[in-house]
This record gives structure tokens, sequence and C-alpha cells, in this order.
């Protein structure tokens, strides 16, 4: 299957979508953001690109559908003539779009979107998309997962979607490393011991929107994700790791650090007796900036840890990937301990 093609599409109408909704964004004082102190930018800037990702990635995806709907095959059953599970992310991602959209410009209580959140991890549920088994990392035969697929798959899906909506903190940094993630999943998916053209050809067709997106968002943004973008990204990603048999482990590592962020900053909040809702500048991308890092260097060392990792998950099997977790959880703990020996020796100079 050509893939270059539906990619190269996707960057051009991300990269044209990017600069219409910000310019109307802009035009019309559409979800503006106000400068708040946890911020790293100084001016207000739109907060629309996650539009110009959805629309982009969906008129490719049905163009598909319309032209070759067997390139976009999961599963037998269909509804309205497309594929269910496809149907599913749809829907789910329609339903996200209304979410995001409202809170962008009008906000949104944190709860009420955990709740959304957890709607769209179950319409992906009710549409088939299930983790039906998973490795067993001891060997011998896979673990059969069963009814627990139906708590496993929503909390998975509230999990990236957080993770992908909290690292987008500063300029470039969640659509850098989604980007990643998507390539990487796009090569785990087209390895002929794989062999999931379809997964295959989402990932790259959402990677291409995101890299034409990444020029307006790159420091300094003229438009951010919003948590329309973010949430969308997030969804996808979860999806795109479960649909056609289970990549986790492969999606784990690459979104590790953005991962092992989050659940040291829930740890760090409930600890304070603060709602993990609460924002503030405790995520890693702020302490990176903190110790004297740009907004650049640190987009850049993110994205190449994570590439690394991702790498390091398509030429692994299971018990490597095993060994590739403790690594990561290693490199984090040396980025936490080295960014506060930095962090000291600057309050020193």
């Amino acid at each position: 299957m050509n893939y270059l093609i539906p990619f190269i599409l996707a960057v051009f109408l991300s990269m044209g979508l990017s600069y219409l909704v910000s310019k109307l964004a802009i035009k019309n004082n559409w979800a503006i953001t106000k400068i708040r102190t946890r911020d790293v930018h100084s001016k207000p800037i739109p907060r629309v690109g996650g539009i110009a990702i959805f629309i982009s990635f969906w008129l490719i995806v049905i163009g598909y559908w319309l032209i070759a709907p067997q390139k976009l095959h999961f599963v037998d059953q269909t509804i309205f003539g497309m594929d269910k599970n496809l149907f599913g992310l749809l829907v789910a991602s329609i339903f996200w779009l209304t979410i995001g959209v409202i809170d962008d410009f009008r906000g949104i209580k944190p709860w009420l979107k955990l709740f959304c959140q957890v709607i769209c991890g179950i319409l992906i549920v009710a549409f088939g998309i299930k983790i039906w088994w998973v490795t067993n990392p001891l060997g011998g035969l896979n673990i059969i997962l069963d009814n627990w697929t139906y708590i496993l798959v929503p909390m998975w899906i509230i999990l990236i979607m957080n993770v992908v909506n909290w690292f987008d903190g500063i300029d470039g940094l969640a659509p850098s490393i989604s980007f990643i993630t998507l390539i990487i999943l796009f090569f785990l998916s087209i390895d002929p011991k794989v062999g999931q053209s379809s997964t295959a050809l989402l990932c790259i067709i959402l990677a291409g929107a995101v890299l034409g997106f990444l020029p307006a968002n790159w420091n300094p943004a003229r438009v951010f994700l919003g948590d329309t973008g973010s949430g969308f990204l997030g969804l996808c990603l979860a999806v795109f790791a479960i649909i056609s048999g289970a990549k986790l482990a492969t999606a784990f590592l690459v979104l590790g650090i953005p991962i092992l962020d989050a659940l040291v900053v829930i740890i760090t909040r409930i600890r304070n007796k603060k709602s993990i809702f609460s924002a503030d500048t405790s995520h890693l991308h702020h302490r990176f900036l903190k110790s004297g890092f740009s907004i650049k260097q640190t987009v850049l060392i993110l994205s190449f840890i994570s590439l690394l990792f991702g790498l390091l998950a398509l030429k692994s099997q299971t018990q490597e990937k095993m060994l590739a977790f403790l690594w990561l959880f290693a490199t984090m703990g040396i980025i936490l301990l080295a960014l506060i020996i930095i962090k000291k020796f600057k309050k020193n100079e």
C-alpha cells in the first residue's frame, strides 16, 4: 500500500487549515488564551489547532472509506457501510470534538471533562475496540482479559487523553511526541510479523496532520492544540495502540516519560493535599524551563528520549520490553535528579 500520498495530503491540508482557523480565530476573537501565571507565552494565542487536525484526518480517512473501504478493514461488521471499529472512533471523535470546542471557547469543569473522557472510553468499547489478550511477560500462554477489557480500555483511553493534554504545556511538545508515537506505531503496523495495513494507514494520515500543524505550534507558537486537539490526539493514540491487536507496550514506551510525569504530578498533588486537576508548573517540561533550558531545547530533548524508547520498542520482543521498562523508570529518575542538581547550581551562581 502506498502510504506516502495520504501522508503528504494530510501534511498540506493540515498546514492550510491551521493557518486558516488561526486567522479566523484571531479575527473573530475565538478561543483566545488569556495569559496565566503558569504560561510560557506573553501574548494571547488561539486554541483552535485541534480543529485543523481533526478535519484533516477525517477528510482523508472518509475519502479512503468512500473510494477504497477495503483499506480500512478491522472487523467484518459494518455500520452504515463503514467498518464498525472505525465508525466507533468517528463517533467518539465527534463527541470529543463537541466537548473540546465548548471547553476551548467557554471552559468546562475538570470533573465534567473527566466524565466525558469516560464516555469516550465506553463508546470505543461499545463499538468493539477491545483488548482481547496481553502477552505473558514471563512466557507461556497469553493472558486472556475477557470482561476486564471493559474496564481496562476506558482506563487506557482516559490515561492517554490526559497525558497528551498535560504535556501540551509548551510550544510544540505534545505534537512532536504524538508525531513520534504515530510513526513508531506505523512502522510496527507494517512489520510483516504484524501486518496491520489498515492501522498503519490511520497512523500515517494522523501523523501527516500533526506534522502539518507543528510549524504553527513551534516556538513561538501562533496557535495551540486546545483541549479539542490534545484530547483528540490522545484518543487516537490510545485507540491505534489497541485496534487490530494490542500494541500497548510499544505505545507505553514511546509515551513513557509523559506517562511517568503524569503519575509523579498526581502523586505530588495528592501528597500536598491538592486537587489532581489543579494547574501548576510541576510538570517535567516546566522543570526543564526552571533549570535554564529553552522551550525548543526542552522539546528536542524529550522528543529524542521518546524516539529512543520507540526505536527500542520496535526492536524488542516481550522479554526485552520488560527490560526497556526498567530503563524507562531509571531514565525518568536520572532526568529528575539531574534537573534538581542543575537548578541548585543555578541558584548558587
